[in-house]
């Protein structure tokens, strides 16, 4: 994914307020005294961040004196794959991992990880976890190696002034790739506004192209018995391409400037020069805050569909050292409760987090993917409806759309290098009329294999 600042809940999603982000790597698990189990955690705030720093040393000292046989211990790096494998092996890698939901595929196959079955079952709500959620961080046998502390899911961000004005129905957006095709032709004809933009640059135009492979049926890569391949050249990519070439050339819907990144094409989104973009709704805070976008003219809908019944989806995960012993498995799911899960299926504890939210200006009720089920997700919506500071109604069709996909996550192995690699791809269709779709992708096709490869070794 291409990665910034965001997430939330309203409805049948429900609401997510992010806790922290993440952070961390250093020092080897240590037991403790044998009345006391320590665990190093990543996820500490970035010294930068002085006041998010202080706030989560305090909910570590109050975790602390709720439960005073662990200790916790932080520390400031990040994940990364391949420095984690030279932790393993010299002992110093963090007891609990925070990683982006593009790994656990690759960690679980290397058994890079812990086993976490067991453990996540003394976690308060186990068993009212959304299955969806869990499916990600699972091995073929359906062991479980992590617990997410959120999700989000990519779908459709549209302009409901725009629709008004082309004679679109605002509460009925696009559902599938061929209706966002005849919403945009009609946009463009009608209004002048280019109907949709796409990322192209950046690797924004490779993971928007599996995510619209996802939405198809198909995969970028393939597991070939805990080794990965590339599989960018199939048959939902190459209709992808086409559609947008299509769209490009023969519509003239998606406007002359075909190189735009993110921030284009989110600020131009905000300033109305698009109807339609590919986004997940917790945008919605860069939208109002960063690009001063109209409240009014937001829509979001689920991620268009052509046979996949899917959404690519990002977040985060926690996970723990292979050599954690059970005790430590014990508080990580302690603390993981505690500082991550609890805003998310306690009724208090999310009110606390809404009004600290709206006090600073953060949007509330921006619904994203619940990590709990129908009911837990009602019990929070209830609670923190008096702070509510977005139209519910303007988000309607992502809720009850998103709700009935399946969540795949992204490629498990080098996800942003293939994404680079798929980049000309998108570029040669919409830059080129005489682009074939199957020709570009047989290129990056080769260039992913060897990036896949070498993300192996």
């Amino acid at each position: 994914m291409i990665r910034r600042p965001t997430r939330v809940a309203a409805s049948a999603i429900a609401v997510v307020l992010t806790a922290a982000a993440a952070a961390g790597c250093s020092s080897q698990p240590a037991a403790g005294t044998d009345a006391t189990t320590t665990i190093t955690v990543m996820g500490i705030p970035p010294t930068t961040k002085a006041e998010a720093r202080k706030t989560y040393l305090d909910q570590i000292a109050a975790f602390e004196k709720e439960n005073p046989s662990i200790k916790i211990e932080t520390t400031d790096a990040t994940f990364d794959a391949t420095s984690y494998v030279t932790q393993i092996a010299g002992g110093s890698a963090p007891t609990m991992l925070l990683v982006p939901l593009t790994e656990p595929a690759g960690l679980i196959a290397r058994r890079q990880v812990s086993d976490l079955t067991d453990a996540a079952k003394d976690l308060r709500k186990y068993s009212e976890f959304d299955p969806r959620v869990l499916q990600n961080v699972k091995d073929s046998s359906g062991k479980l190696y992590g617990i997410p502390t959120s999700q989000y899911a990519l779908g459709l961000v549209y302009n409901r002034t725009i629709f008004a004005k082309a004679g679109l129905d605002p509460d009925k957006p696009p559902a599938t790739w061929a209706e966002l095709r005849a919403a945009a032709k009609q946009i463009s004809a009608r209004t002048g506004v280019v109907g949709f933009a796409e990322m192209t640059v950046k690797n924004g135009g490779g993971w928007h192209l599996t995510a619209a492979t996802y939405s198809r049926g198909g995969e970028m890569e393939s597991d070939q018995g805990g080794k990965f391949a590339a599989s960018v050249d199939n048959t939902q990519s190459q209709a992808q391409l086409a559609l947008l070439k299509e769209m490009r050339w023969q519509d003239k819907s998606m406007g002359n400037n075909q190189l735009l990144g993110y921030d284009d094409v989110n600020s131009g989104f905000a300033a109305g020069k698009f109807a339609m973009i590919i986004a997940d709704p917790g945008y919605y805070a860069s939208y109002i805050n960063q690009y001063k976008g109209d409240p009014k003219a937001f829509g979001a809908a689920a991620y268009p569909q052509d046979g996949g019944n899917a959404t690519l989806v990002g977040g985060q995960v926690v996970m723990a050292n292979p050599r954690a012993t059970a005790a430590q498995k014990a508080a990580i799911m302690k603390w993981t409760d505690f500082y991550y899960l609890r805003p998310q299926y306690d009724a208090d504890a999310a009110v606390a987090r809404a009004k600290t939210n709206k006090a600073s200006g953060i949007p509330v009720g921006v619904p994203t993917v619940a990590l709990f089920n129908t009911a837990v997700q009602q019990q929070i919506s209830t609670a923190i409806k008096p702070y509510v500071t977005v139209d519910a109604k303007n988000f309607e069709p992502f809720v009850t759309g998103t709700g009935a996909l399946s969540y795949k996550p992204e490629p498990p192995v080098a996800a942003q290098l293939l994404y680079a690699a798929l980049d000309t791809a998108v570029q040669a269709v919409l830059t080129r009329q005489d682009a074939d779709p199957a020709t570009v992708l047989g290129k990056a096709q080769k260039d992913s294999q060897a990036i896949v490869e070498q993300g192996q070794r």
